[in-house]
Protein backbone atom coordinates (compact mmCIF):
# COMPACT_ATOMS: atom_id res chain seq x y z
CA UNK A 1 0.00 0.00 0.00
CA UNK A 2 1.34 3.17 -0.70
CA UNK A 3 2.01 6.00 1.79
CA UNK A 4 -0.48 8.22 2.89
CA UNK A 5 -1.19 11.71 2.22
CA UNK A 6 -1.40 14.33 5.05
CA UNK A 7 -3.21 16.72 2.96
CA UNK A 8 -6.31 14.49 2.17
CA UNK A 9 -6.17 13.60 6.09
CA UNK A 10 -6.21 16.37 7.47
CA UNK A 11 -9.63 17.82 5.34
CA UNK A 12 -11.76 17.35 8.09
CA UNK A 13 -9.11 17.91 11.03
CA UNK A 14 -11.70 18.79 12.94
CA UNK A 15 -14.04 15.44 13.09
CA UNK A 16 -10.95 13.08 12.79
CA UNK A 17 -9.41 15.15 16.21
CA UNK A 18 -12.43 14.99 18.16
CA UNK A 19 -12.30 11.25 18.97
CA UNK A 20 -8.68 11.91 20.31
CA UNK A 21 -10.48 14.60 22.88
CA UNK A 22 -12.71 12.04 23.93
CA UNK A 23 -10.58 9.74 24.34
CA UNK A 24 -7.78 11.66 26.52
CA UNK A 25 -10.41 12.59 28.84
CA UNK A 26 -11.48 9.34 30.00
CA UNK A 27 -8.14 8.81 31.11
CA UNK A 28 -7.98 8.88 34.73
CA UNK A 29 -3.92 10.26 34.82
CA UNK A 30 -3.30 13.56 36.23
CA UNK A 31 0.24 14.01 35.51
CA UNK A 32 1.97 11.55 33.44
CA UNK A 33 5.44 11.27 32.94
CA UNK A 34 5.93 10.09 29.33
CA UNK A 35 3.14 9.24 26.55
CA UNK A 36 3.65 7.13 23.70
CA UNK A 37 1.19 8.37 20.35
CA UNK A 38 0.64 5.12 17.83
CA UNK A 39 0.43 5.87 14.73
CA UNK A 40 -0.05 9.70 15.18
CA UNK A 41 -0.03 10.82 11.65
CA UNK A 42 0.43 14.39 11.07
CA UNK A 43 0.63 15.10 14.77
CA UNK A 44 -2.94 15.84 15.61
CA UNK A 45 -3.81 13.63 18.14
CA UNK A 46 -0.11 14.19 19.46
CA UNK A 47 -1.02 17.56 20.04
CA UNK A 48 -3.97 17.46 21.56
CA UNK A 49 -2.00 14.77 24.01
CA UNK A 50 0.89 17.79 24.55
CA UNK A 51 -2.02 20.54 25.12
CA UNK A 52 -3.82 17.91 27.86
CA UNK A 53 -0.83 17.28 29.95
CA UNK A 54 2.00 20.03 28.89
CA UNK A 55 4.55 18.87 30.79
CA UNK A 56 5.05 15.26 30.02
CA UNK A 57 7.81 13.92 27.49
CA UNK A 58 5.37 12.89 24.23
CA UNK A 59 6.79 10.76 21.81
CA UNK A 60 4.80 10.13 18.54
CA UNK A 61 4.96 7.11 16.16
CA UNK A 62 3.81 6.05 12.55
CA UNK A 63 5.17 4.03 9.84
CA UNK A 64 4.35 6.74 6.81
CA UNK A 65 7.22 9.14 6.47
CA UNK A 66 5.04 11.65 4.85
CA UNK A 67 2.71 11.85 8.24
CA UNK A 68 6.19 12.01 10.37
CA UNK A 69 7.62 15.07 8.12
CA UNK A 70 4.36 16.70 8.66
CA UNK A 71 3.86 16.22 12.17
CA UNK A 72 7.29 17.61 12.58
CA UNK A 73 6.81 20.70 10.66
CA UNK A 74 3.57 21.33 12.24
CA UNK A 75 4.92 20.24 16.03
CA UNK A 76 8.95 20.68 16.03
CA UNK A 77 9.18 20.39 19.56
CA UNK A 78 7.68 16.62 19.80
CA UNK A 79 10.13 14.16 19.31
CA UNK A 80 8.72 11.99 15.85
CA UNK A 81 9.58 8.09 15.47
CA UNK A 82 9.41 6.13 12.20
CA UNK A 83 8.51 3.20 13.22
CA UNK A 84 6.17 0.40 11.99
CA UNK A 85 3.85 -0.44 15.72
CA UNK A 86 3.72 -4.32 14.77
CA UNK A 87 7.76 -4.60 15.62
CA UNK A 88 9.86 -4.53 18.84
CA UNK A 89 9.66 -1.25 20.64
CA UNK A 90 11.47 -2.04 23.99
CA UNK A 91 13.95 0.66 22.81
CA UNK A 92 11.75 3.02 23.61
CA UNK A 93 11.13 2.42 27.16
CA UNK A 94 8.10 2.37 29.49
CA UNK A 95 5.41 4.88 29.16
CA UNK A 96 2.46 6.30 31.41
CA UNK A 97 0.01 6.57 28.58
CA UNK A 98 0.16 4.42 25.38
CA UNK A 99 -2.18 6.11 23.58
CA UNK A 100 -3.51 5.22 19.92
CA UNK A 101 -6.47 7.20 17.97
CA UNK A 102 -7.71 5.05 14.63
CA UNK A 103 -4.74 3.62 13.87
CA UNK A 104 -4.50 -0.33 15.18
CA UNK A 105 -7.16 -1.08 12.53
CA UNK A 106 -4.26 -1.19 9.85
CA UNK A 107 -2.07 -3.71 11.83
CA UNK A 108 -2.76 -7.38 11.91
CA UNK A 109 -2.54 -9.48 15.05
CA UNK A 110 -4.48 -7.27 17.45
CA UNK A 111 -4.06 -10.05 20.64
CA UNK A 112 -0.15 -10.18 20.24
CA UNK A 113 -0.38 -6.04 19.47
CA UNK A 114 -2.28 -5.50 22.55
CA UNK A 115 -0.07 -7.43 24.79
CA UNK A 116 2.95 -5.75 23.41
CA UNK A 117 1.68 -2.43 23.88
CA UNK A 118 0.37 -2.79 27.55
CA UNK A 119 3.71 -4.77 28.81
CA UNK A 120 5.00 -0.84 27.36
CA UNK A 121 3.17 0.55 30.54
CA UNK A 122 4.84 1.79 33.89
CA UNK A 123 3.24 0.58 36.40
CA UNK A 124 -0.60 2.58 37.13
CA UNK A 125 -0.33 3.46 33.39
CA UNK A 126 -3.22 3.00 30.83
CA UNK A 127 -3.61 2.03 27.10
CA UNK A 128 -6.07 3.90 25.60
CA UNK A 129 -7.41 3.05 22.04
CA UNK A 130 -9.93 4.20 19.43
CA UNK A 131 -10.89 2.20 16.49
CA UNK A 132 -13.35 3.09 13.75
CA UNK A 133 -15.72 0.29 13.66
CA UNK A 134 -16.92 0.54 10.26
CA UNK A 135 -18.71 -2.84 9.69
CA UNK A 136 -22.08 -1.61 9.82
CA UNK A 137 -21.88 1.71 8.16
CA UNK A 138 -23.18 2.49 5.02
CA UNK A 139 -19.91 3.64 2.93
CA UNK A 140 -18.36 0.41 3.91
CA UNK A 141 -21.39 -1.47 2.86
CA UNK A 142 -21.29 0.90 -0.91
CA UNK A 143 -17.52 0.29 -0.95
CA UNK A 144 -17.85 -3.71 -0.17
CA UNK A 145 -20.86 -3.70 -3.24
CA UNK A 146 -18.04 -2.14 -5.53
CA UNK A 147 -15.46 -4.24 -4.81
CA UNK A 148 -17.30 -7.41 -5.21
CA UNK A 149 -18.11 -6.18 -8.47
CA UNK A 150 -16.78 -8.50 -11.78
CA UNK A 151 -15.65 -4.91 -13.04
CA UNK A 152 -13.32 -4.47 -10.30
CA UNK A 153 -12.70 -8.02 -8.62
CA UNK A 154 -9.78 -8.56 -10.85
CA UNK A 155 -7.82 -5.71 -9.40
CA UNK A 156 -8.64 -5.65 -6.05
CA UNK A 157 -8.61 -9.17 -4.54
CA UNK A 158 -5.19 -8.54 -2.56
CA UNK A 159 -6.53 -5.52 -0.82
CA UNK A 160 -9.36 -7.42 0.69
CA UNK A 161 -7.65 -8.39 4.44
CA UNK A 162 -5.59 -4.81 5.10
CA UNK A 163 -8.04 -3.21 7.42
CA UNK A 164 -8.55 -5.16 10.91
CA UNK A 165 -11.69 -4.70 12.78
CA UNK A 166 -13.33 -6.72 15.73
CA UNK A 167 -15.79 -6.22 18.33
CA UNK A 168 -15.71 -4.97 21.78
CA UNK A 169 -15.94 -8.38 23.05
CA UNK A 170 -13.11 -9.45 21.16
CA UNK A 171 -11.44 -6.78 22.68
CA UNK A 172 -12.08 -7.52 26.27
CA UNK A 173 -11.51 -11.08 26.19
CA UNK A 174 -7.45 -9.75 25.08
CA UNK A 175 -7.77 -7.47 27.76
CA UNK A 176 -9.29 -8.90 30.94
CA UNK A 177 -6.27 -11.71 30.66
CA UNK A 178 -4.00 -8.74 31.09
CA UNK A 179 -6.07 -6.36 34.17
CA UNK A 180 -9.34 -6.62 35.90
CA UNK A 181 -9.28 -2.61 34.98
CA UNK A 182 -11.11 -2.11 31.79
CA UNK A 183 -13.15 0.26 29.85
CA UNK A 184 -14.58 -0.46 26.83
CA UNK A 185 -17.67 2.18 24.98
CA UNK A 186 -18.92 3.20 21.91
CA UNK A 187 -19.80 6.28 20.17
CA UNK A 188 -21.60 7.65 17.52
CA UNK A 189 -20.50 10.39 15.63
CA UNK A 190 -22.92 12.37 13.19
CA UNK A 191 -20.42 14.29 11.11
CA UNK A 192 -21.97 17.29 8.60
CA UNK A 193 -20.92 17.12 5.19
CA UNK A 194 -21.83 19.60 2.21
CA UNK A 195 -21.86 17.08 -0.11
CA UNK A 196 -21.90 13.24 -1.03
CA UNK A 197 -18.51 13.77 -2.72
CA UNK A 198 -17.31 14.92 0.86
CA UNK A 199 -17.95 11.32 2.07
CA UNK A 200 -16.12 9.95 -0.88
CA UNK A 201 -13.09 12.54 0.10
CA UNK A 202 -13.04 11.65 3.61
CA UNK A 203 -12.55 7.53 3.11
CA UNK A 204 -10.72 7.94 -0.33
CA UNK A 205 -8.19 8.98 2.55
CA UNK A 206 -8.55 6.02 4.88
CA UNK A 207 -10.83 2.98 4.49
CA UNK A 208 -10.69 3.35 0.51
CA UNK A 209 -6.69 3.20 0.27
CA UNK A 210 -6.20 0.12 0.01
CA UNK A 211 -8.16 -0.28 -2.92
CA UNK A 212 -7.37 2.49 -5.11
CA UNK A 213 -4.07 1.90 -4.39
CA UNK A 214 -3.95 -1.66 -6.26
CA UNK A 215 -5.54 0.65 -9.11
CA UNK A 216 -2.90 0.64 -11.98
CA UNK A 217 -3.92 4.71 -12.80
CA UNK A 218 -5.47 7.68 -11.72
CA UNK A 219 -7.98 7.29 -14.66
CA UNK A 220 -9.55 4.04 -12.97
CA UNK A 221 -9.12 5.28 -9.38
CA UNK A 222 -11.51 8.07 -10.24
CA UNK A 223 -14.10 5.62 -11.84
CA UNK A 224 -13.78 3.10 -8.65
CA UNK A 225 -14.46 6.32 -6.74
CA UNK A 226 -17.61 7.41 -8.58
CA UNK A 227 -18.76 4.11 -8.53
CA UNK A 228 -18.84 3.92 -4.65
CA UNK A 229 -20.45 7.56 -5.34
CA UNK A 230 -23.34 6.34 -7.14
CA UNK A 231 -24.01 4.13 -3.83
CA UNK A 232 -23.75 6.73 -1.31
CA UNK A 233 -25.93 8.86 -3.00
CA UNK A 234 -28.97 6.59 -2.46
CA UNK A 235 -27.55 5.27 0.91
CA UNK A 236 -27.15 8.77 3.12
CA UNK A 237 -30.44 10.97 2.38
CA UNK A 238 -29.75 14.99 2.12
CA UNK A 239 -30.99 17.10 5.35
CA UNK A 240 -33.18 19.66 4.77
CA UNK A 241 -30.36 22.59 4.39
CA UNK A 242 -28.78 20.62 1.67
CA UNK A 243 -26.39 19.19 3.79
CA UNK A 244 -25.73 15.38 4.40
CA UNK A 245 -25.17 13.56 7.96
CA UNK A 246 -22.35 10.59 7.96
CA UNK A 247 -22.95 8.47 10.97
CA UNK A 248 -19.56 7.08 11.97
CA UNK A 249 -19.08 4.47 14.68
CA UNK A 250 -16.21 4.07 16.73
CA UNK A 251 -14.65 1.63 19.95
CA UNK A 252 -13.10 3.22 22.50
CA UNK A 253 -11.52 1.22 25.30
CA UNK A 254 -8.29 2.27 28.26
CA UNK A 255 -6.82 -0.63 30.35
CA UNK A 256 -4.92 0.03 33.49
CA UNK A 257 -1.70 -1.79 34.71
CA UNK A 258 -2.44 -2.22 38.48
CA UNK A 259 0.87 -4.14 38.45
Amino acid sequence: MGDWNPDSYLKFEKERTQPVKDLAARIEIEEPSRILDIGCGPGNSTKELKIKWPKAYIIGLDNSPNMIEKAKANLPDIEWVPADASTDLTHLGKFDIVFSNAAIQWIPNHESLLRKLFFMLNAKGVLAIQIPNVSEMAINKALKTTVSNKKWEKYLESAKQQIFYYSPQFYYDILCKLTPVVYLWRTNYYHVMSSHRNIIDWYKSTGMRPYLDELPNDNLRAEFANDVLKIVEKEYEVQKDGNILFPFTRIFFTAYNLK
